[in-house]
């Protein structure tokens, strides 16, 4: 029998005992906590709203619960309505959607208590999210079987557009931001800028660095950066590949430099040491202006936010570190890898950071409060490097398992495993046009990916 609306959590899940009154209880929190109204709808008819337990055998509290018109809860503990943990915008199943009491509900925006205790926890609600849409590809996969189609592939498998030869293990690649120049940075010593369209070598770039372990461009494009093993980064004019100077001295690093990253508008450049320190360095003198120590590790990888405001770091002491830029304050400190950390990145809108690493795991965490959002695994070996597309929708990662794999990141969902390289995929970077992604290996290749492809 269904449970009515004014009892639909009164009974413990486990083991059948009544809970009505910690469901009162709960209840009466919640219609305080969300000030009378749906989480969902707005509905501000007391009578109609109830609580409405995410996961149904999780804890009977605010963590996981919301406040809900009773038929919207009913939904819910049905898996017929969801909440994108990440973006917090609601979405309905197909067979819900048609009616047009609950069309319009699709990607509002869930409501959340000002009181932070009282909001319901990421995770649980990332877990049915991530059922419900399971649920609803299963079933489009079902539609399209019975009406003897082909279900629709969300987005098309990347193509080989070129294969460029570097003689050397690639550690890293970066597109200047026309999308025009590609650089590499690699195992000889020598930093690459080779020509996006035709893959034309342009500069071979040399310089006491040891290996090359890092390379990044200029917002405007006019010089790049590479980290090396010797301590030190080097910058160059991409225009005719004449060295510049070298970022180091007393006050820069004592260990290999495994990261480098500039800040949206170019003035200052950001680099991550087996030093277990971040160097930051004024670009207009080449100054080191503030040094950020903590990690117990090497820091493998650093990346500056869209807005310049935040860096993030991963290191081998398994954390990654967001520090603030204005004063070199650490803000959070994310916890949830187990072995060394590799690569870290900010999504283009700042708000969720992609770390992953030797544990085989990418993780991907929200920026404003360092909540863990859920984890990806691939049962790839170590993964070397994360990159988000230029809008967001998608993450690429390069594995030891020689493959370039593509997720969707609303949901974590596995789009395409692709087969790429001879050995393990160093090193990941999309082209900012959306048109691209390019990958490095170990096998001494750097590889050039069509994204519109071809539908799988």
């Amino acid at each position: 029998m269904v449970a009515t609306p004014t009892t639909l959590f009164s009974i413990n899940q486990r083991d059948g005992s009544p809970l009505q009154p910690e469901h009162d209880t709960l209840r009466t929190m919640l219609l305080e906590a969300y000030g009378g109204q749906c989480a969902i709808s707005g509905c501000a008819i007391a009578e109609a709203l109830d609580i409405a337990l995410i996961d149904q055998n999780g804890p009977a509290d605010s963590s996981n619960a919301l406040l809900l018109r009773a038929d919207l809860a009913r939904l819910l503990s049905a898996s017929m309505i969801s909440v994108d943990a990440m973006s917090l915008k609601v979405f309905v199943a197909a067979e819900v959607a048609a009616s047009a009491d609950y069309a319009p509900l699709t990607e509002s925006l869930l409501r959340q208590p000002a009181r932070i205790a009282m909001r319901c926890s990421r995770q649980i609600l990332d877990a049915h999210y991530r059922r419900f849409m399971l649920r609803q590809r299963a079933a489009a996969a079902r539609q399209a079987t019975a009406a003897g189609v082909a279900p629709q592939v969300n987005s098309p498998r990347p193509a080989l557009r070129c294969t460029l030869a570097v003689k050397s293990w690639v550690n890293s690649v970066a597109y200047s931001r026309d999308s025009s120049l590609i650089a590499t940075g690699s195992w000889d010593g020598v930093a690459r800028i080779w020509r996006a369209e035709d893959g034309y070598l342009l500069h071979s770039l040399q310089a006491d660095l040891g290996e090359v372990n890092g390379v990044s461009f200029s917002p405007d494009g006019r010089v790049l950066a590479a980290a090396g093993r010797n301590q030190i980064v080097q910058i160059w004019r991409v225009s005719d590949g004449a060295p510049l100077y070298t970022l180091q001295g007393p006050e820069g690093h004592s260990g290999a430099v495994f990261g480098v990253s500039f800040s949206p508008d170019g003035s200052a450049l950001a680099s991550g040491s087996w030093d277990h320190s971040v160097c930051v360095w004024r670009m207009s003198d080449g100054l080191p202006v503030r040094r950020l120590a903590g990690h117990r590790g090497a820091v493998n990888s650093v990346s500056f936010s869209p807005s310049g405001k935040l860096i993030a770091t991963g290191s081998h002491d398994r954390q990654v570190r967001l520090w603030r830029v204005a004063d070199g304050a650490l803000l959070s400190t994310l916890q949830g890898h187990t072995d060394a950390i590799f690569s870290v990145a900010f999504s283009p809108d700042g708000r969720v950071l992609a770390s992953a690493g030797t544990d085989g795991s990418i993780r991907l965490w929200r920026v404003a409060d360092g909540t863990a959002l859920y984890a990806l695994q691939a049962n790839s070996g170590a993964v070397f490097s994360v990159a988000f597309s230029p809008d967001g929708e998608s993450l690429a990662s390069g594995d030891y398992s020689r493959s370039v794999r593509i997720w969707r990141v609303r949901d974590g969902a596995l789009l395409h495993t692709i087969p790429a390289h001879g050995e393990g995929v160093t090193s990941i970077a999309f082209s900012p046009d959306a048109a691209c992604l390019a990958s490095g290996s170990f096998d001494a290749s750097l590889k050039v990916w069509d994204l519109a492809g071809e539908p799988e």
